[in-house]
């Protein structure tokens, strides 16, 4: 149309649409993963859907579902409408992601080959970088350190890491400051006895210990890589 603003001539109209989805994808561990949402809007290029899994910026998923014909561009008579998608934008959204997705077709792009953690970026874009998973430690107090003898155990969510000091979300154990606990890795090697350092209530009114590692420092595969906390 003449006199329309090459942006608006390149954006595709979307339409609300509510439709379940069936969305497949691939963690960066490489495990698959499935989960059934649901579709916000519609238009010939892509859709506009509800997810529960962390997504982002250029991941490739698979979508089975009830499109109309109107904004199909192949398998017009079949029931549901398979077809891979690219990740072109996320939005925090109440209890989900979502998530706007560009039709790629039957087959996956070829960069991929179907499935994959990785990115496929369009020229000019930056991946901004995924969130390093929260660490989880579990915390011992033996029945010499508990009140009324009874020995416990929690895990612990890591907000700071440092290679002698770890701040802790804790919300069962009755520690208080010089109480010494055993801490593991809960999924790996790393183990210490560790004393309570100083014990803070949150913003959220829940309780942060500050931890000091006794017998070992913390491997280097777990601290942070780009803004390390300080050891104090």
């Amino acid at each position: 149309m003449q006199g329309q603003p090459e942006a608006e001539r390149r954006r595709q109209r979307r339409v609300p649409l509510k439709l379940p989805v069936r969305v497949q994808g691939r963690d960066a561990n490489g495990a698959d993963w499935e989960e059934m949402s649901t579709c916000e809007d519609a238009s010939l290029g892509g859709v506009a859907l509800l997810v529960s899994h962390p997504v982002h910026l250029g991941q490739v998923l698979q979508l089975s579902l009830p499109l109309p014909q109107r904004f199909r561009q192949y398998d017009i008579n079949d029931s549901f409408y398979r077809t891979y998608a690219l990740v072109r934008d996320t939005q925090p959204w109440p209890n989900a992601l979502r998530v706007g997705v560009l039709f790629v077709g039957r087959h996956p792009p070829r960069r991929a080959g179907g499935l994959t953690p990785e990115r496929l970026l369009m020229p000019g874009e930056r991946a901004v970088p995924r969130a390093r998973p929260a660490l989880t430690l579990r915390v011992r107090l033996s029945a010499e350190h508990a009140p009324g003898g009874i020995a416990r155990e929690e895990d612990v969510t890591v907000e700071h890491l440092g290679p002698r000091v770890a701040l802790v979300r804790s919300t069962r154990l009755p520690v208080s400051r010089g109480t010494l606990l055993l801490v593991e890795e809960r999924d790996g090697d790393f183990r210490s006895r560790a004393e309570v350092a100083s014990i803070a209530i949150g913003a959220d009114g829940k309780p942060r210990v500050s931890l000091r590692f006794l017998d070992a420092p913390v491997p280097d595969r777990l601290l942070p890589k780009d803004d390390p906390a300080p050891d104090v």
